[in-house]
């Protein structure tokens, strides 16, 4: 007869904690926000980037979740401003797993460190400044203001 193994019988697999960068912009989180009503720019969606020794954010408002726009986002307002990272922690949204993204990950020598299915605590750091950025734009639409795309994209 056999006998499939018991979850108790599995060995432990060891935990591999992130180590803490060195340099600002060395690791970074990066994450989409959305799919947001649009606003009068076109924007629906909101790209976070987060980095990991200095807690600073970027984001932008951005048309679409297209490979393309994250692949112009990271060059344009991290690589150019301030360096390639040596580390870029993301879901496995399609947009990140693009061969777009690959290749800017590979000329940078950029190391693309997927978070574990269904577990965005992974990437902890980003993913509580989307927190806060999220009630910041529920804000920007409450009854009593009324929504104003033009402020929240002014706002980011």
């Amino acid at each position: 007869m056999l006998r499939l193994p018991v979850i108790s019988d599995l060995p432990k697999r060891q935990l591999h904690p992130i180590k803490p960068p060195d340099t600002p912009f060395n690791k970074i989180g990066v994450d989409l926000l959305g799919r947001f009503p649009i606003t009068r720019n076109g924007n629906r969606w909101i790209i976070v980037c987060t980095d990991y020794l200095t807690r600073f954010t970027v984001t932008k408002a951005l048309p679409t979740a297209e490979a393309t726009e994250i692949a112009k986002f990271l060059v344009e307002e991290i690589i150019v401003k301030h360096g390639a990272p040596r580390e870029m922690i993301s879901d496995r949204g399609r947009s990140f797993l693009s061969n777009l993204v690959k290749d800017i990950n590979q000329l940078c020598q950029t190391s693309h460190l997927l978070t574990t299915a269904y577990h965005p605590q992974t990437n902890g750091l980003t993913e509580r400044f989307n927190k806060t950025l999220a009630d910041h734009v529920r804000r920007c639409r409450t009854k009593k203001l009324g929504y104003h795309p033009t402020l929240c994209d002014f706002r980011l």
